[in-house]
């Protein structure tokens, strides 16, 4: 079983569900990544107004690749898994309307990754960040490395890579990486009274102003997924992130 990606539309307030399988986390690979933008082309589709990115798992908004893309992880297929996460979440970047990542547990990793290309984050008190590939031997490798150091600074970002610690949810409002964070019904509230202000505002210039914005933010972003693409292999020349991830698949096979 896979993570499923389905999107559900109530009135001007369309909501992209990510649903693991009974007892796990969202996770992604090639699958759920082609399911992930066949769902973002729909919402494209829709008059929808705002984009809420939410996970049915209480625990998890999603940990990032599955166990089977690590044990299939070679120099040859590192590339284009690298090139497809960049293609989906830049798409995702760049939908014309506000789109806001509810994290209400953890984001780690590529989980990260796909919150971070939403216009906002907002999250609950529980809620726990890491960009974590470094305990592997990896790099972030779906613009990761640009997004983190553009939410929070170059020096925050090193820090937290560096280390992998855990970001928990007041920490991160603190240093900019969540936008808004609360208890559950705080939560709620906040996208609901967010909702209606985007709602009741003019959507042409919401969508010009995110071109703009993006535009700006986002020079160099080709230029990114090429750095990544090259970098993550250089990673998996490394014998000790070859022997981290083979003692990381061992125990997972236990």
């Amino acid at each position: 079983m896979k993570t499923q990606i389905e999107t559900e539309l109530n009135g001007e307030i369309a909501t992209l569900w990510l649903t693991p399988p009974e007892g796990k986390p969202p996770t992604l690979d090639l699958t759920v990544l082609d399911a992930l933008e066949r769902c973002i082309a729909e919402v494209e589709e829709q008059p929808a107004k705002l984009l809420l990115v939410r996970s049915r798992s209480e625990r998890f908004f999603c940990v990032g690749a599955n166990i089977n893309v690590l044990k299939e992880t070679t120099e040859a297929t590192i590339g284009p898994w690298v090139e497809a996460g960049h293609r989906v979440l830049n798409r995702l970047e760049d939908l014309p309307l506000p789109v806001i990542a509810v994290v209400e547990g953890y984001a780690m990793g590529g989980g990260l990754e796909l919150a971070m290309a939403c216009d906002l984050i907002f999250c609950s008190e529980v809620a726990i960040f890491a960009q974590s590939e470094a305990s592997l031997g990896f790099i972030p490798g779906w613009g990761g490395t640009r997004r983190l150091a553009q939410r929070i600074g170059v020096a925050q970002a090193k820090y937290y890579f560096y280390s992998g610690k855990l970001i928990e949810a007041s920490r991160a409002a603190e240093i900019g990486l969540a936008d808004f964070m609360g208890s559950k019904d705080q939560l709620h509230e906040e996208l609901s009274e967010f909702s209606r202000s985007v709602s009741a505002n003019n959507s042409n210039a919401i969508r010009q102003f995110k071109s703009i914005v993006n535009d700006q933010a986002g020079s160099g972003r080709d230029e990114n997924i090429e750095a990544e693409v090259a970098h993550s292999i250089t990673c998996l020349k490394d014998p000790d992130a070859r022997a981290r991830l083979n003692y990381f698949l061992a125990k997972r096979g236990k």
